[in-house]
């Protein structure tokens, strides 16, 4: 078994907008140890019980028209409404992703996991305090 790296995304900095249904709000996490990892797990805690997609991407310039330059890899759908809990009923909602297999390549070389946070919740993601979301992804190195 190889070494694990976990980035974890900062709620002050990290997906702090308002998120419509089936919109976007990406970012670029730092920290990135290895060119190719192999995503194993993906940990979410939000203040607001909706259903969200991470989308991976190997570039920084994200989604493309054109599908020879668009940057996707792949995506894990994140359901808190169906498999997410709070502890004692209140506070953040969790869920937490084991035994993934996503095969992630940094093409640009720039250290960082490219991610987007999609809300495919009928409800919009808040912005700021109310809306506040981390999203933190476990990997290991992959040749």
């Amino acid at each position: 078994m190889g070494q694990f790296l976990t980035l974890r995304s900062d709620k002050d900095s990290h997906f702090t907008g308002a998120i419509a249904q089936n919109a976007v709000e990406s970012e670029n996490l730092t920290g990135l140890a290895w060119n190719k990892v192999r995503i194993r797990g993906i940990m979410l805690q939000a203040d607001q019980q909706l259903k969200f997609r991470l989308i991976f991407w190997s570039k920084d310039t994200l989604d493309d028209t054109n599908l020879d330059l668009d940057a996707y890899i792949g995506e894990q759908e994140v359901d808190l409404v169906a498999s997410g809990f709070q502890v004692a009923g209140a506070n953040q909602w969790y869920l937490d992703i084991r035994g993934l297999s996503i095969d992630y390549q940094d093409e640009d070389s720039t250290n960082e996991l490219h991610i987007s946070l999609q809300n495919l919740s009928p409800t919009a993601k808040a912005a700021g305090a109310t809306g506040e979301v981390v999203v933190e992804v476990t990997m290991e190195e992959s040749r």
